[in-house]
């Protein structure tokens, strides 16, 4: 599908370019992507003040987008830094993705992708590239905003400013990737037309952006990223052809309580001006998550003993994280030291369970029932087996 208008993609740019004082142009192929969200956004935004929504977080990215660009053309050094071998947290939402990235996140050792970065990777205009300033300010009233207005996907995925987040935010920024449906236009067709699209130039476009957040903390220093997000799980050759060095973590929790977790997040995430039934939800929760799992698992089979993956039981790593943490370690050649520990140990001290409040949610409400989910899924159990000899 091709051939978008083309007219609010040009006034979204025009805008940033003068908002932001910096003139330049975008690529072709970033133009059209962008083309594409404002039609499908259209079609599903249909009040003014939707799309003026979508507007803001579209305005947002571009300007980082030209500010990234601007800093690269006067420090080409940026992108020199390494960003070879991140621990990357995967696997299907709902399965303690988060709190696993945010344990590790606390470790000193380690370099974390804390909120206000992913909202605003590069600097507010006066800041010091290495101070939070604005950009912090800026994530606290988002998280705010979150916490007071829907309280509901506060429960489901804390927003905390000054604490780790999902690297998939950077990949905002592209436009290209395919988990974009979930930015606030849960389009079938969306998805459609971003599955036609290569999927390596969004990866490899965010790590020069990890470079860039490197560069602006000081370089390296010895430190690992610990990267995460559920999308990852369809993407582990585009992440290893970028970070060859990666070590992947795979939290494992029963099916049929990620689905229906997730259903209710994506629910709670949706914004008011969107009209989604909640059979119309369960239905993009597949037609998203199946295909990509089945990615996931045809690449686990493909790269074999290439890939140094470590799986983890939801339960037992929420019971006792410390061993898990210092296999995952272990697995990626690195140590955790007792500072790091402690660290991890304060984390789980101010970060009970139940901490930000509590969801209820059952399949039924989005009109799926566990045999749908076990039939859709029931493939991943035969290959975990085929390649737990590599884990």
């Amino acid at each position: 599908m091709t051939g978008f208008d083309t007219a609010d993609g040009a006034r979204a740019l025009a805008a940033a370019r003068a908002e932001s004082g910096i003139d330049r142009e975008e690529p072709q192929d970033f133009r059209a992507a962008l083309d594409a969200f404002y039609h499908f956004a259209r079609r599903n935004t249909p009040t003014p003040e939707g799309l003026a929504q979508l507007d803001t977080m579209v305005q947002r990215l571009l300007i980082n987008r030209l500010r990234f660009a601007d800093d690269l053309a006067r420090h080409p050094e940026i992108l020199t830094e390494n960003v070879v071998d991140p621990i990357v947290v995967l696997g299907f939402p709902r399965s303690g993705t988060t709190v696993l990235q945010r344990m590790m996140s606390a470790d000193p050792a380690m370099q974390s992708l804390k909120f206000w970065r992913l909202l605003n990777p590069a600097p507010f205009p006066g800041d010091a590239p290495h101070e939070p300033g604005g950009r912090l300010a800026y994530a606290e009233a988002v998280a705010d905003a979150i916490r007071i207005g829907n309280p509901a996907l506060h429960a489901a995925h804390p927003a905390v400013a000054d604490d780790a987040d999902e690297d998939w935010n950077l990949h905002h920024l592209s436009f290209q990737h395919v988990g974009q449906i979930y930015t606030g236009v849960p389009d079938a067709d969306y998805l459609a037309y971003l599955r036609t699209l290569p999927r390596r130039p969004s990866y490899a476009y965010v790590a020069d952006l990890l470079r860039y957040l490197q560069w602006q903390d000081g370089g390296r220093r010895g430190r690992k990223w610990i990267l995460k997000s559920p999308v990852h799980v369809g993407h582990l050759e585009e992440m290893l052809a970028c970070h060859p060095g990666a070590t992947f973590v795979y939290p494992r929790r029963d099916f049929r309580t990620v689905v229906a977790s997730f259903c209710n997040a994506l629910e709670a995430a949706g914004q008011p001006y969107l009209t989604r039934s909640p059979a119309a939800i369960g239905r993009i929760a597949l037609e998203y998550w199946v295909p990509e799992m089945h990615r996931f698992s045809q690449a686990r089979v493909r790269l074999g003993a290439r890939l140094k993956m470590i799986e983890v039981d939801y339960r037992d790593m929420l019971a006792d994280p410390i061993p898990h943490i210092r296999d995952i370690y272990a697995q990626d050649g690195t140590r955790l030291s007792d500072e790091g520990e402690a660290a991890i140990r304060a984390w789980i001290a101010d970060n009970p369970a139940g901490k930000h409040g509590i969801n209820q949610y059952s399949l039924e409400r989005y009109e799926l029932t566990e045999a749908m989910v076990d039939e859709a899924f029931g493939f991943l159990d035969a290959t975990s087996k085929e390649t737990r000899a590599h884990v």
